[in-house]
């Protein structure tokens, strides 16, 4: 069942309920209008009965019978009782088969008058005072035209219930089409839409604070959100490819020159140190692009516990100290409460940032000296600071040094490299959210910037 074929039932069934509501009450009220106005009915017939006999005392049997027949057989089953104040029939024969015994005669004597039903009929007895005595007159009957009218009015509503909901139903049809024939079309088009035309767009709807207008403007905004990431990865696809060649080339150049011919120990030695180092290189991009991956996805192994951020920066010294002996590195810690260096976050995401940046700095310094310095910003944020005297970064490309597989023009045939570091730097500095700047002034150096959020 498809949503309009839901939307038309659902309406369906609220006409429904709505009409037998309606119906109902109408119903009701009609019957309750028909038993109050028999009963009336029936009040006036053992009124009129009390004048007949009791206010002329001549009046005999032979002549009740001539006034019963003139004025009371009007009604389906009419028939009157009079009793006394011994609760005895008067003036006319008594009817058994009526259950009017002394506990309903003293409640008509103690009200003035009561309705009943009974036996299929409905009574109505009246309290009557004479100058013979006290009476209780009690006149009966079946209501056989209220009856009939109450039938013909329940075949019309129920008649009429079907009808309408039969037409609220076929409405609601073509309405729901009409309604949703929009939303056709849209569906329509997006089904067009493939990962080769991606630039579509749906036909924009400028109606403010309308649904469709609402749908349109969202699936868009998806397509541009999907159009992005896709060429993102097919751009990524490509330069992971490009990367990737430089270092199996190599490997595969030396593994081809090794046995061109027979070499000694020593070269067999250089050879497999040009592939060692090579396999390494290619190792590294390998991981640096797994770990975007997962940072991208949300999806990293890494956990969230407090550490000391010098004593994560001396691990991570000690481990470049064996790639760049000769480096001289200054560091400077300018936070007096040591409390202050506890942080709370990804140990080893913000060790990977932090070896990325003092590699990149350690690697173009041209064995100039680099400063770190840990200090405190105006918040009372700790910050580390990662100073180099290298070449620089042209102020147009500045913007561009966190970018998967960007090199400086100034710096890419200077130093061997694949642009992956600054951009993993970037994306675990967003996963940890700690604040990540860059200045630089060409020919002078750089200065890269952390600020880590309060533990």
């Amino acid at each position: 069942m498809n949503l309009k074929q839901k939307l038309a039932l659902r309406s369906t069934l609220v006409c429904a309920i709505t009409l037998l509501l309606v119906f109902g009450s109408i119903f009701y009220l009609y019957w309750n209008l028909t038993i109050n106005a028999f009963y009336s009915k029936l009040e006036n017939r053992a009124l009129l009965s009390a004048i007949i006999f009791l206010e002329k005392d001549e009046l005999n049997k032979k002549k009740y019978q001539e006034y019963e027949s003139r004025y009371l057989n009007t009604l389906d089953k009419e028939t009157v009782q009079i009793y006394d104040a011994n609760g005895n029939v008067a003036f006319v024969s008594e009817i058994r088969s009526y259950p009017v015994d002394a506990l309903l005669l003293n409640q008509i004597r103690r009200s003035g008058k009561l309705h009943f039903q009974a036996e299929g009929q409905q009574y109505a007895g009246i309290y009557y005072e004479d100058n013979q005595g006290d009476f209780v007159i009690v006149s009966s009957g079946v209501d056989m035209t209220g009856q009939d009218r109450l039938y013909r009015l329940r075949i019309i509503l129920s008649s009429l219930f079907l009808i309408g909901i039969l037409i609220n139903y076929i409405f609601n049809v073509v309405l729901a089409k009409k309604t949703f024939k929009p939303f056709s079309s849209i569906l329509r088009k997006v089904n067009t839409i493939s990962t080769e035309n991606l630039n579509s767009r749906l036909p924009q709807v400028n109606k403010p604070g309308d649904e469709l207008s609402e749908l349109t403007q969202t699936l868009n905004t998806l397509l541009e959100r999907l159009e992005a990431g896709v060429n993102h990865q097919k751009q990524f696809l490509k330069n992971v490819s490009h990367e990737l060649k430089t270092p199996l080339a190599a490997i595969l150049g030396e593994a081809e020159l090794s046995l061109d011919k027979e070499r000694s120990p020593k070269e067999y030695q250089q050879v497999l140190q040009k592939i060692v180092k090579s396999t390494s290189e290619l190792n590294s991009v390998i991981e640096g692009l797994l770990l975007i991956s997962g940072l991208e996805n949300n999806t990293s192994p890494a956990t969230y516990r407090p550490f000391r951020l010098d004593e994560l920066l001396w691990e991570v010294l000690e481990k470049l100290h064996y790639k760049y002996p000769d480096a001289e590195v200054e560091t400077l810690i300018e936070v007096e409460d040591s409390d202050l260096l506890q942080l709370h976050s990804h140990p080893e995401l913000v060790a990977t940032a932090i070896t990325n940046i003092i590699d990149n700095a350690l690697k173009f310094s041209d064995d100039q000296k680099v400063i770190l310095k840990i200090t405190l910003t105006e918040r009372q944020q700790v910050a580390l600071l990662v100073q180099d005297q290298g070449p620089g970064i042209p102020v147009q490309e500045q913007d561009k040094v966190f970018e998967l597989f960007y090199r400086g023009s100034n710096t890419q045939y200077l130093k061997p490299g694949h642009g992956v570091g600054l951009s993993l730097t970037k994306h675990i500095a967003e996963f940890c959210h700690i604040d990540l700047a860059v200045s630089s002034i060409p020919h002078k150096g750089t200065e890269v910037r952390l600020v880590f959020p309060v533990a």
